[in-house]
């Protein structure tokens, strides 16, 4: 998926959108059980591209049920086992009650908006270059 590619099913819009070095995935609908695979393909295809720093904007959800949190720990899971890292934004409504209600909240890192998760990106990864 390149920048600005599309995936949509009845449910779900994602966006890709480059911003070296992060590539921020906005997610617009619903995400759940009829759309939750179509987040893990986006991902997977991103990872499988090198792009392992990943910034998920949540703030174009109008619903995430716990199949959605099931399909966001899983990018997850997959963006750390190709040693890279994911940050949400945007959390909000249903998903923002969701993450606290299952305690799950803390499982991920959080920032208002894209800009400052790309910019929190951009940090660690002139820290990793310095350490070398």
């Amino acid at each position: 998926m390149d920048e600005g590619a599309y995936m949509t099913t009845q449910q779900l819009e994602i966006t890709v959108s480059d911003h070296q070095p992060a590539v921020v995935v906005a997610l617009r609908g619903e995400l759940d059980i009829a759309s939750g695979d179509t987040l893990r393909r986006a991902i997977r295809h991103l990872v499988r591209q090198g792009r392992v720093k990943i910034v998920v904007d949540a703030s174009g959800l109008r619903f995430c049920d716990s199949c959605g949190l099931e399909a966001l720990l899983d990018a997850r899971d997959d963006i750390e086992k190709a040693a890279g890292s994911m940050r949400l934004t945007g959390v909000h409504g249903i998903l923002k009650i969701v993450l606290e209600a299952t305690r799950l909240r803390d499982t991920f890192t959080i920032d208002g908006t894209p800009v400052e998760a790309v910019a929190a990106m951009v940090l660690s990864a002139s820290h990793d270059v310095s350490m070398v």
